[in-house]
């Protein structure tokens, strides 16, 4: 499925939310006829069939059993990541009952490229944007992971992660949670731990409908700040990515004790949404009531306010959830009648510049050091060696290198188109290329529909129109004739360009797979010349295959020789600078 949806607007135009439809699919035991003509799809077009009535709804797009990951993110989130890089704000959130398959949409197995869901294929798309950007232009990507659980907010990326957090709102900086942490990243690896180490925070239990379902709605935030080096120009854009709790009925979960009042909160989050969604649709009403739970206020931008937002419904097509479903289909109608109004994000505070001041301020402390050093060189040099000096030197080194340290990390914050991402892991490189690469053809494939599509309507006008004369008919085949063997020129045109793609791909998949060819061949003549080969054995024993990392790792290798070297030196500077690692949201009010 091909989705060529895309967003184009001016500042301060009016976009309203598009909505979007995923049908689960059909688990071995359900798959009964009765199941099979609950619904019917048709691209934007869905119909739930209930006893003697059908209720038919259209929406931006429905995706049905057969829709892969790549073909939800494709569709939904690629137009909004690419709004997101040039300042604005985004919002994606998946809403519907337990069991429908809401944090496999959003998250999915982010160890599987294929299963990925929207949440780690945006960290890929980011950073393989970053890698391909212009170097005049350098970028600060920040990470916060928050839940709300028994409306109450939980940073899960703390040491604390339990720990309630307090909602506050300041006239410069908006609704914003009070110390939650976020991370400064630079690559998608960082991304993914912390999307790892999140997930495992999370608050999680079993229901009738979901052996793991989600008790909390969780929200992975990512502020992207660009800075054009040329023009001094600085733009933030914000993603807020919503994993929303399930949606269906206490007694469709048979929930008791702990999980009754999980659902209780929940309902009474989701019910004020849905309040809030009615007083934005309506247009009449004088009061929005944000504030009536901690969910809607932290998401007030995104319905109604400034931000591109697509929402994700999750049905089942289970026959026995079919009124959940009606439901889910019904507030998704109304959803689609908000409207935001977008405007680019300019001249807030800006990371890039902190991090930048507090390089310079880090390169004038190492000089000042060095300076220090050279002059207890010069003092050595006139009198003894005393044991004093040597110490003295000895500090101003190991200062000098808590220095540098922090200067490299500070330095790894701020990434700058086309650089940074170089020096990362090969998968990584392979993932940003196949992204690339896919953003190509989305474009090629959108341009190559729209063509279609005209040349389609011109024939439904020409077959619909009716003649006074044969004459005249005559007349208008023959320039339909001649508009034909122009598109099919044209068309000729296209399959000869796709042709050299494709042979230009083989190439360089050719290309590739001789360099690499020619690499494991001088490596497997060295290891052969020069390591004998019980070594060669004893080595391969102790080498295994880590999946989380995906690549080969030696036992032990962290304890010996550099990596021990390296590891102490970070130990100390990590006890040293742990404070520049993190970017906090303000806890004091400023005066």
């Amino acid at each position: 499925m091909t989705c060529i949806d895309k967003y184009s607007f001016n500042d301060n135009d009016v976009e309203n939310v598009r909505v979007f439809i995923r049908v689960r699919p059909l688990r071995d035991e359900e798959k009964t006829v009765k199941n099979k003509n609950l619904l019917e799809v048709n691209h934007t077009v869905i119909s739930l069939k209930k006893s003697d009535t059908t209720k038919t709804f259209k929406f931006a797009r429905i995706f049905d059993e057969n829709s892969t990951q790549m073909d939800i993110y494709r569709c939904i989130a690629v137009p909004i990541v690419q709004q997101v890089l040039q300042g604005y704000n985004g919002t994606i959130f998946a809403y519907g009952q337990s069991g429908t398959g809401k944090t496999y949409t959003m998250i999915g197995d982010i160890f599987n490229t294929d299963l990925r869901g929207i949440v780690p294929n945006i960290f890929t798309h980011i950073f393989a944007q970053i890698s391909l950007a212009n170097n005049d232009l350098s970028y600060a990507v920040t990470a916060t992971y928050l839940e709300i659980y028994n409306e109450e907010i939980r940073d899960l990326l703390s040491e604390t992660p339990q720990k309630k957090l307090a909602l506050r709102e300041k006239p410069e900086l908006g609704v914003f949670v009070n110390d939650l942490i976020g991370f400064t990243v630079n690559s998608l690896g960082e991304m993914m731990e912390i999307l790892a180490r999140g997930n495992k925070n999370r608050a999680t239990g079993s229901t009738k409908l979901n052996e793991s379902s989600s008790r909390s709605h969780a929200i992975f935030a990512i502020l992207v700040e660009t800075k054009n080096n040329v023009t001094g120009k600085t733009t933030f854009g914000k993603l807020n990515l919503v994993d929303l709790a399930g949606s269906e009925r206490v007694h469709k979960t048979m929930a008791t004790g702990d999980r009754l009042k999980e659902a209780g909160k929940i309902n009474l989050s989701l019910s004020v949404l849905a309040n809030v969604i009615s007083a934005l649709v309506d247009g009449k009403s004088t009061h929005i009531p944000y504030r009536n739970s901690k969910l809607t206020r932290l998401l007030q931008d995104s319905l109604g306010g400034n931000s591109l937002t697509a929402m994700i419904a999750m049905i089942s097509p289970n026959f026995l959830d079919s009124q959940e479903s009606l439901y889910t289909l019904m507030y998704a109608d109304r959803v689609k009648h908000i409207q935001n109004r977008v405007t680019v994000n300019l001249d807030k505070g800006s990371l890039i510049q902190t991090l930048e001041s507090k390089i310079i301020e880090l390169r004038n402390q190492l000089q000042t050091l060095t300076l220090e050093e050279e002059k207890e060189l010069k003092k050595l040099r006139k009198k003894s060696k005393t044991s004093l000096n040597k110490e003295e030197l000895d500090k101003i080194e190991m200062e000098k290198n808590v220095l540098q340290n922090k200067i490299d990390m500070v330095q790894k914050k701020i990434l700058v188109g086309g650089q940074n991402l170089a020096e990362k892991a090969q998968q990584q490189i392979e993932l940003i290329e196949n992204t690339a690469i896919e953003l190509k053809h989305l474009d090629s494939s959108h341009q190559l529909l729209e063509e279609i599509l005209y040349y389609k309507e011109k024939e439904k006008k020409l077959v619909g129109q009716s003649y006074a004369t044969l004459q005249e008919e005559d007349k208008e085949l023959d320039r339909g004739i001649e508009e034909t063997e122009k598109l099919l020129a044209k068309a000729t045109q296209i399959l000869v360009t796709k042709e050299m793609e494709y042979q230009n791909e083989v190439s360089s998949l050719l290309h590739t797979n001789k360099s690499l060819a020619k690499e494991m061949g001088l490596v497997q003549f060295i290891m052969n010349q020069s390591t004998p080969k019980e070594y060669l054995d004893e080595i391969k024993s102790k080498i295994t295959w880590d999946e989380n990392m995906q690549e080969w790792q030696m036992k032990g290798i962290a304890y010996c020789g550099n990596n021990l070297r390296r590891s102490r030196s970070r130990s100390v500077t990590q006890s040293t600078s742990s404070k520049s690692v993190y970017f906090r949201y303000p806890s004091k009010t400023r005066k």
